[in-house]
């Protein structure tokens, strides 16, 4: 009887022991909180434009037609915030990307859409139909001897400098792809709102419409962080190899500390850390040990200062949830705030 009581008491012992240890050792352990809500609410983010635009070929006498249906410009990640479709993403993901590489955060305008779409169907033009159309426009042959890029806008500049290329409708495309666990389908996205460009508020806010899906939120942290503290970063590395056919993706992720707050001089609240971050993560949430978005990753934007740049240099960047926040109240749009 004795010898039973002693061996009840010891298991009773160990497990006390082991439930200590999983609490404190594993769920605070950054290597370790890996949440399937927080990857099913990492979504994949596809900028774009589609119209429908016309090119007549002097050359061989002939013009065609082409429906963009999606053209991708840019990719990166976003965070669903609310259960009924608000999704948080980086603004430059969705901006101009021609505005990015001369260091503005700026939206489309109808020009820039209008200019996209026309460098689509040209670009389609050059490899299907007549690789030379650039050089035998202008009498140049190292038009046609430059990469399909370059090809692609010499070639469409010159074909509206003599009006022959016209574009009949065009409009930007946002796409959102959900990981395979949620079971949605890609949606079209609204843009909602976007941060100030002028102080780099890197933030942009999307609306998308489910039919019956309650979409898995994730609670955002109104706290400072702390020096030293673990992050877990979820995103879509731009080598992910997402196909425009994929109709279902999954987040990669990342881990690291917070090295410290910065803020620019517009006083914009940034984070350093030294997590591995790609482009592509762009967007995509920074969590805490708890699973709560202390906020978005910004990796690959282009300050108009050396402000970024520096930092860039040897850290990730992120942008406070406060920012987040903000954009949502503003747009009165429903989330948990912890």
């Amino acid at each position: 009887m004795k010898l039973l009581k002693n061996t009840l008491t010891l298991i009773l012992i160990l497990l006390a022991v082991f439930v200590t240890y999983e609490t404190f050792f594993i769920d605070n352990n950054p290597l370790n909180y890996f949440s399937s809500k927080s990857a099913s609410s990492t979504v994949y983010v596809e900028n774009g434009v589609s119209g429908i635009v016309t090119i007549t070929d002097p050359s061989l006498n002939k013009t065609v037609w082409f429906n963009i249906s999606f053209y991708p410009l840019e990719t990166g990640s976003g965070v669903i915030v609310s259960k009924n479709g608000y999704i948080i993403t980086a603004f430059h993901v969705i901006g101009d990307p021609e505005s990015n590489t001369i260091n503005v955060l700026k939206t489309m305008s109808d020009d820039d859409i209008k200019t996209y779409v026309e460098q689509a169907a040209v670009s389609t033009y050059l490899s299907n139909y007549n690789p030379q159309l650039g050089a035998e426009l202008s009498g140049n042959d190292m038009i046609s001897q430059s990469n399909l890029s370059a090809n692609t806008r010499a070639t469409t500049d010159l074909l509206i400098q003599n009006n022959l290329i016209s574009a009949k409708y065009y409009k930007q495309v946002i796409k959102v792809k959900f990981p395979s666990s949620t079971g949605i389908k890609p949606l079209n996205a609204q843009l909602v709102d976007v941060g100030n460009s002028g102080s780099d508020n890197d933030v942009a806010l999307l609306k998308v419409n489910p039919a019956g899906s309650n979409l898995p939120a994730l609670k955002i942290s109104s706290h400072d962080p702390k020096n030293g503290e673990n992050i877990r970063i979820y995103g879509y590395p731009a080598d992910s190899n997402v196909t425009q056919s994929q109709l279902s993706v999954n987040p990669s992720t990342t881990t690291g500390s917070l090295i410290s707050g910065v803020r620019n001089s517009h006083d914009i609240l940034y984070y350093k850390t030294n997590a591995s971050t790609f482009p592509g993560y762009s967007g995509g949430p920074v969590l805490n040990s708890k699973n709560e978005v202390i906020g978005i990753l910004i990796y690959g934007v282009q300050s108009k200062g050396s402000f970024v740049q520096q930092i860039k240099s040897r850290y990730g960047l992120f942008l406070s949830s406060n920012y987040i926040i903000q954009i949502c109240r503003e747009n009165e749009v429903p989330i948990d705030i912890t």
